[in-house]
C-alpha cells in the first residue's frame, strides 16, 4: 500500500519541481489541473488543500518571506477585480494565476491584478499619506521613547515603530533601546533589552529563554515587537500566541 501511494507523490514532486524551475511556472499544461483544484471543471474555486497550501506547493517558504498576511477576513474595502475566497484574503486576491486569461497582465509584473507595483498597487485598498506612506487603518497608535542610545533595536521593531508611533517624525534609523507605551500609555514594554540578561538577573520573576513558547521571539537575545507580534498572525492584536488568562504574559513572566 505504501509503495503504491510513493510512485503517484513522487510524480507529483517532479512534476511540480518542473514546474518551480521554468520560466513560465504558470503556464500549466492540460491535465495539470490536479496541482491545485479538485474539480476544475464543476468547482474551479475548490482548491486542494487551500489557497495558501496550493500557491506554496511551487512556492515553498513563501510564508516567510511574503509581504502581506493571507488568509484573514479583510475589514478595508476590497474592489471586486480583487477576488475573496469564501470572504479570505489569499494569494489569489492581488496575483493571477493563469495570466493567459487576463487582458491586463504584465510579464514583468509580478503576476499582479493591476499593471502598477508597490505602494502604487497596494493604494488599491489601503491609504496614503502626504509622505506616501501606507496608512495602516484599525490599528493602535502609542509612543516610543529611547532610554539608551547606546544600543540598538532589531529592524522588525524599527518598521513598527515607524507607522505606529505618531509623534516620531524624524527617521527611526538607529533608535536605541527604550519603551513602547500602547494607546492612552495604558501599557507599556521594553524594546532593544536583553532578555537573557533579565532573566539571569531576576530569576525569580523571569522564566529561562529556553522554557518560554517557540513562537515568541528575541532578536539577538534581545525583546522587540516582533517577540509578542507577527503580522501574519491570527490572534486578536496579532500576538504571537493567545493571551486568553495572561497566558503570553506568562510565558515570560513569573506571577
Amino acid at each position: 500500500m505504501k509503495y503504491n501511494l510513493f510512485i503517484p507523490g513522487l510524480i507529483l514532486i517532479c512534476v511540480v519541481t518542473v514546474y518551480g524551475l521554468s520560466g513560465n511556472p504558470h503556464e500549466f499544461a492540460v491535465g495539470k489541473c490536479v496541482l491545485c483544484h479538485y474539480d476544475v471543471k464543476n468547482r474551479p474555486m475548490d482548491l486542494s488543500p487551500d489557497v495558501t497550501s496550493g500557491c506554496e506547493t511551487c512556492h515553498p517558504g513563501a510564508g516567510k518571506t511574503k509581504s502581506h498576511p493571507t488568509d484573514l477576513y479583510p475589514k478595508l474595502s476590497i474592489p471586486k477585480d480583487m477576488p475573496l475566497i469564501e470572504g479570505k484574503l489569499t494569494c489569489v486576491t492581488c496575483h493571477i494565476v493563469h495570466p493567459a486569461e487576463d487582458e491586463y497582465f504584465a510579464e514583468n509584473n509580478y503576476l499582479l491584478r493591476r499593471q502598477v507595483r508597490g505602494v502604487f498597487f497596494c493604494k488599491v485598498c489601503h491609504k496614503l499619506d502626504g509622505k506616501g506612506h501606507i496608512v495602516f487603518e484599525n490599528i493602535h497608535i502609542g509612543t516610543y521613547k529611547v532610554t539608551d542610545s547606546s544600543t540598538r533595536i532589531d529592524r522588525t521593531s524599527l518598521g513598527c515603530i515607524e507607522c505606529h508611533d505618531s509623534q516620531m517624525e524624524a527617521s527611526v534609523n538607529g533608535l536605541g533601546a527604550g519603551t513602547w507605551s500602547h494607546i492612552n500609555n495604558a501599557f507599556k514594554h521594553p524594546i532593544g533589552t536583553s532578555y537573557e540578561n533579565i532573566s539571569s538577573r531576576e530569576a525569580r520573576n523571569y522564566r529561562p529563554a529556553s522554557m518560554i513558547n517557540r513562537e515568541i521571539k528575541l532578536f539577538d537575545g534581545k525583546i522587540g515587537c516582533g517577540t509578542c507580534h507577527n503580522i501574519y498572525s491570527k490572534e486578536n492584536f496579532m500576538l504571537v500566541i493567545n493571551n486568553r488568562r495572561s497566558r503570553l504574559c506568562l510565558e515570560c513572566h513569573i506571577k
